[in-house]
């Protein structure tokens, strides 16, 4: 290494041990001298050091900061297989993706857990430097503390050895910063479905008492194919309480997105990173920061002093409700701006869904100027109570009522009449948790939570009031069906892995799992169901048997020894709880729960129908192969029959009133029918890959839907017709 090179970083790790500027400054002219360009030299070392660069948004080189030379991996053991660079304790490392100021990030495989996973190594030169081993520890466990879809996940810090390493989710994809270097200003619907994403994650940090303090585009991660956010870089995140959260004449974040307490050396809190996310949404609207000079000295005195440029001079294509939103959160005092990150998710989530349902938006007070506050919140609930009072009217004159009324009542409000032809939805909203394919969803009886399960053999409780989960709960299987008990307190599980039939229940409030019930047979489990009146269950799978279970002792009958000539992949109890109709394998037919005797219907069942019991008396199904969603009056003959245009059908779901159906299958298909004669009245376009998981919220307002490419559950606004009947 040349000489200057050694002497520049010999003067910038001693530098490190000042912590002020003016300390630095003075050691700096005293060991530097006149030597300008060694100088600099150390500067872009101390820059690159106190503000991290974001993991992946440089070329894959091991370079040290601000020099030029590269950084020794002689610290990785040899490698064991053929594909790899070397070892660093069970992970086999793969490559180097990327560097950021204080070290590299290298393509690992766990071999312990068998995945794949980005380590990120502190620069060896780094690592005999405490303070700078202190930093990059602090940045792990700051990540670490936040458990959300929108933050990175940190599984594993090491600073025991040598040189100090932390474990990380492993994310294929680009940055913000990147998007818009290349593609400029941003549509609408992605800038609303990204800041949506980002304000999640910053509400979990929050939540968490921490404060990030350099939210910018190169710190938001886009994960290839669907681009999900992942906020990246806590390294300079500090908790809200800690004292040091602030110092003075300690400038730490990016200025042209920071807020004007941090470029002031002022106390922060949770508010400082709303201010960076205001300045994020409007470089997504203008396709550039929105303050800009040519010193750092100009950039952080418009911060603190100047305005940015009126977002809709920049772009007239920006609603002037999103410009009010960003102005909003870009107020200079922070008492001026949202009170907190989750309200800012709130209102672009709802912006979202009415952008994608069509709905003409709504006046409301998202951005009441500093001190109006309170006059536009009630002039909001006078607007709100207005409009439900001339629906209500609106629905009285328009909408006939189901019943004849007594002479005198008020005419009931009822659901609109279906549209003319069917709405294309996109999806409200996107939760991303499970690490596979999402196989199964059910909403509670009373719709505050929803359950997910799948492949990743784990299960979500998701509180459908703000959509964070509760688990994983450890099945011990991949989840192939999910049953709630009538009163919702308990939660009944399948697996189609193993080689257990057993059924685990889970006490939903607890999150923990009672005693397993029986069936003490072999094979893999495909569907299970309560009755009516939550005394017993039934389920079935590949041993082609129905068992039926006390749900209070586990006590378990044979209740059909051959449902099916190889697999009961659906099954259905009818609403009274008197018979239970099966399919699969070529085989639909219905049984009396009480004698396990098959029932006979008048016409045979439609072959190889994974049937639902309708409240009419009816029955409808799906048929895997032939691709078709089929109706049958009680008789047992088919009505009616609906055929994906995408391929196969692999699964339905009943509106809780019995007037829809909900069905889903290959390329993404999800489509909402009438039930009454297979109308289309609704286009779900979201997902990649096969639609595994389907679900009708109890009052019908929404759909959640999982896929088996994507791994992703999607929420679903339904249009008012949908809206279960009061």
């Amino acid at each position: 290494m040349p000489a200057e090179a050694n002497a520049a970083k010999a003067i910038f790790l001693a530098a490190l041990e000042h912590d002020t500027p003016a300390d630095r400054a003075a050691y700096l002219t005293e060991t530097c001298g006149g030597d300008d360009a060694l100088r600099r030299r150390v500067e872009a070392m101390l820059r690159a050091h106190d503000r991290p660069d974001p993991l992946l948004d440089r070329p894959a080189v091991a370079y040290l900061p601000g020099t030029g030379d590269k950084i020794p991996l002689d610290f990785l053991s040899p490698a064991t297989g053929p594909d790899a660079i070397g070892r660093l304790g069970h992970y086999e490392i793969l490559n180097v993706v990327g560097r950021g100021g204080t070290g590299v990030v290298l393509r690992a495989f766990d071999e312990k857990l068998h995945r794949v996973v980005a380590v990120k190594v502190l620069d060896p030169v780094l690592a005999g430097n405490g303070t700078a081993r202190v930093r990059f520890v602090r940045e792990a466990r700051a990540a670490a503390a936040v458990s959300h879809d929108r933050v990175i996940g940190i599984f594993e810090v090491e600073d025991g050895g040598p040189v100090p390493y932390l474990v990380m989710q492993y994310v294929e994809g680009k940055t913000l910063q990147q998007k818009i270097d290349r593609e400029g200003p941003l549509p609408l619907s992605e800038t609303l479905r990204i800041g949506l994403q980002a304000a999640e994650g910053l509400a979990a940090a929050h939540q968490q008492g921490l404060i990030h303090r350099d939210i910018k585009p190169a710190n938001i991660l886009l994960e290839n194919g669907v681009e999900r956010v992942k906020i990246s870089d806590f390294g300079l995140a500090r908790a809200a309480d800690d004292p040091g959260v602030t110092r003075s004449g300690v400038l730490a974040g990016t200025p042209a997105y920071m807020s004007p307490e941090q470029a002031s050396g002022e106390t922060l809190d949770h508010r400082s990173d709303l201010f960076s996310l205001g300045s994020v949404l409007y470089a997504m609207c203008a396709g550039h920061p929105p303050f800009r000079a040519d010193t750092t000295v100009a950039v952080i005195r418009q911060v603190c002093d100047g305005a940015s440029k009126p977002l809709r001079e920049v772009n007239p294509a920006v609603p002037e409700w999103l410009a009010a939103l960003v102005g909003k959160l870009q107020a200079k005092k922070p008492a001026d701006r949202y009170a907190t990150a989750a309200e800012v998710a709130a209102i672009l989530g709802r912006r979202l869904a009415e952008l994608q349902s069509g709905t003409e938006p709504r006046p409301e007070p998202d951005a009441a100027p500093a001190g109006r506050g309170r006059r536009v919140r009630l002039g909001g609930a006078a607007l709100v109570a207005l409009l439900a009072v001339t629906a209500v009217w609106t629905a009285a004159k328009y909408w006939p009522g189901q019943r004849d009324q007594a002479k005198g009542d008020p005419p009931a409000p009822q659901p609109p009449p279906a549209p003319a032809g069917p709405v294309t939805l996109k999806p409200g909203r996107d939760l991303l948790r499970h690490t596979a394919g999402v196989r199964t969803l059910a909403f509670s009886p009373d719709g505050t939570v929803l359950a997910s399960g799948g492949v990743d053999r784990v299960i979500y409780l998701w509180d459908t009031a703000t959509w964070e989960p509760r688990g994983p709960l450890d099945h011990q299987g991949a989840v192939s069906a999910l049953a709630f008990a009538p009163g919702g307190g308990r939660l009944a599980a399948v697996t189609s892995g193993g080689d257990t039939c057993r059924v685990r229940v889970w006490d939903v409030k607890a999150a923990r799992q009672l005693e397993p019930l029986g069936p003490g047979g072999a094979g893999k489990m495909w569907d299970v169901a309560y009755a009516p009146n939550g005394q017993a269950l039934i389920c079935g799978g590949s041993d082609k048997k129905l068992y039926l279970l006390d749900a209070a002792t586990g006590a378990e009958q044979v209740l059909v020894p051959e449902a099916a000539p190889q697999l009961v992949r659906g099954l259905s109890i009818s609403p009274d709880g008197s018979r239970v109709a099966a399919g699969g394998s070529g085989v639909t037919k219905v049984w009396d729960t009480a004698t396990g005797l098959e029932v006979p219907t008048p016409v045979k069942l439609p072959s190889g129908m994974c049937p639902t019991f309708l409240p009419s008396g009816g029955l409808v199904g799906w048929n895997y192969q032939e691709g078709r969603v089929i109706l049958c009056d009680p008789s047992g003959q088919e009505r009616k029959h609906w055929r994906s245009p995408k391929g196969n059908v692999d699964g339905l779901a009943v509106s809780a009133d019995g007037r829809f159906v909900a069905g889903i299958g290959q390329n993404g298909m999800a489509r909402v029918l009438s039930a009454a004669d297979l109308t289309e009245v609704a286009v779900l376009d979201g997902h990649r890959g096969t639609v595994w998981a389907v679900a009708f919220s109890p009052d019908g307002t929404k759909l959640a839907t999982g896929g088996e490419v994507d791994h992703t559950i999607s929420i679903w606004n339904l249009p008012p017709v949908c809206h279960t009947r009061k």
